[in-house]
């Protein structure tokens, strides 16, 4: 047991002094590409003030629009809800007519005052 404790701690001392040259690349790298990363974050930074005001002021246009149409939508769905609510309840309003027909036809009329 104490072998693998020894081996184990000798490959990790092994791979960790290994890591040290790739650490040492991607720092170099960093530092190559740091003027393009500064530079891009600073136009990137312009980028999103230009187009967050844009669509800022496109929302504030766009915005009331959307809020009429929703307000349109919502009740659409409420009077097609409330209606395939009703819409079993046909067959049986239909016989009720029906059957009001069928009275007034066979009943006998009332002489008028």
């Amino acid at each position: 047991m104490l072998t693998l404790l020894i081996f184990g701690a000798l490959a990790a001392a092994f791979f960790g002094i290994a890591a040290i040259p790739f650490m040492l690349i991607g720092l170099v790298f960093k530092l190559i590409f740091l003027p393009f990363r500064l530079f891009f974050f600073l136009f990137g930074g312009l980028f999103r003030l230009v187009f967050g005001l844009i669509g800022g002021l496109f929302g504030l246009l766009v915005g009331p629009l959307m809020v009429i149409v929703l307000a349109v939508a919502l009740v659409g769905a409420l009077i097609a809800g409330a209606l395939a609510l009703i819409a079993p309840m046909l067959p049986v309003v239909l016989l009720g007519i029906l059957a009001w027909a069928i009275y007034k036809v066979v009943r006998r009329p009332t002489p008028a005052f």
